[in-house]
């Protein structure tokens, strides 16, 4: 009889012991599901995909780039106002996913040319990579007063705006942007975000 009692409890245990086990994984499994951003919205990362706004972080550089950044990192130490090679290894950074040092190399350029429109926007989009929008809003801002039909930089813009939170912004210039050229590829990805948003 005793045994019997033993095997009961011992069934019961298991069973129960079986049901926090399952519990506690499926309660694991969930929290790394959820921390992993696989409920979070997508739109935002679906936009900035189709955007001229790359989201180039965490990739590692490839050879021919870091080969390259070490012969123009090697010729501006021995010209370093060969402001032609600080933009190429500023263009170079922000392509290898290297947004700090592109924005350095950006600033370094924008003293000597300080007006170009262009380098601002490519400056805001490392600034945007980096999550930092303000910075990447109000530095593409310089460049549309500079430029106020800077298509991309206004489309970025809708972008940028629309990961802050800012709808009524990123509708904005998305519809900014088509008004420059509504035949361009950009107007029809912006076209295609205003019937969506």
């Amino acid at each position: 009889m005793k045994n019997q009692i033993d095997s009961q409890t011992s069934k019961n245990l298991s069973t129960t012991k079986i049901f926090y086990i399952a519990f506690g994984l499926l309660l694991f499994g969930f929290i790394i599901l959820f921390s992993s951003g696989t409920f979070d919205n997508p739109i935002v990362n679906e936009i900035a995909q189709q955007a001229q706004v790359p989201d180039n972080q965490g990739g590692s550089p490839s050879l021919a780039n870091m080969e390259e950044i070490q012969k123009l990192e090697e010729s501006m130490s021995k010209n370093p106002n060969d402001f032609e090679a600080v933009l190429r290894l500023g263009h170079l950074y922000n392509d290898s996913g290297l947004f700090d040092k592109a924005i350095e190399k950006y600033k370094s350029y924008l003293t000597k040319v300080p007006n170009s429109p262009d380098v601002m926007v490519d400056m805001g989009v490392c600034y945007y990579n980096l999550k930092r929008n303000d910075e990447a809003i109000s530095t593409i801002e310089k460049a549309i007063k500079i430029n106020p039909t800077h298509q991309i930089g206004l489309f970025n813009l809708g972008i940028i705006n629309f990961s802050a939170g800012r709808m009524d912004e990123a509708k904005k210039y998305w519809q900014k942007s088509i008004d420059v050229n509504p035949n361009a590829e950009i107007a029809g990805k912006a076209k295609e975000l205003l019937k969506s948003h």
